[in-house]
């Protein structure tokens, strides 16, 4: 079966998120991420079933404007609607890793399913497995569990 064709309209959101997240970068300005994240947003309205739009939109909504409650919706949906692309789950596993220990079980939880399912090229593969030896390490070494709650 094809995938859906996406329409121009929704490249042109997604084309213009990108641009707002590369300016938004080189000036750390909060506005600009906004502007990327209603862009993507936009993208995805009018390709719903496109998943590109909504992990950049997770990816600026938790690292750059503090909404870590929303990414990780934006980041679950992703899952449940695609459970075997391992970028979403590497992505949230950031995110938890970013919110202390606390969050721990969950980052290492989510790295551990993009091992499984991420190619052996992957560009991220190796920080994935130093990240979750790293956070095994900090829950040892205060008596933390690894188990989710």
């Amino acid at each position: 079966m094809s995938e859906a064709k996406i329409p121009l309209t929704a490249k042109l959101w997604f084309a213009w998120g990108q641009s707002c997240t590369y300016w938004g970068n080189r000036t750390l300005s909060k506005q600009i991420y906004r502007w990327a994240f209603d862009a993507y947003t936009r993208a995805q309205s009018y390709a719903p079933w496109w998943s590109m739009p909504v992990l950049r939109r997770a990816v600026i909504r938790g690292r750059e404007l503090d909404d870590y409650a929303g990414a990780v919706r934006d980041f679950s949906d992703l899952i449940k609607q695609d459970p075997e692309w391992a970028e979403p789950y590497l992505q949230r596993g950031i995110l938890h890793s970013f919110h202390g220990l606390q969050s721990a079980a969950r980052a290492i939880a989510d790295f551990d399913q993009f091992l499984k399912l991420a190619p052996a090229t992957h560009t991220w593969r190796a920080d994935a497995e130093r990240l979750t030896e790293r956070l095994r390490e900090d829950l040892q070494e205060r008596g933390w569990s690894e188990q989710l709650d």
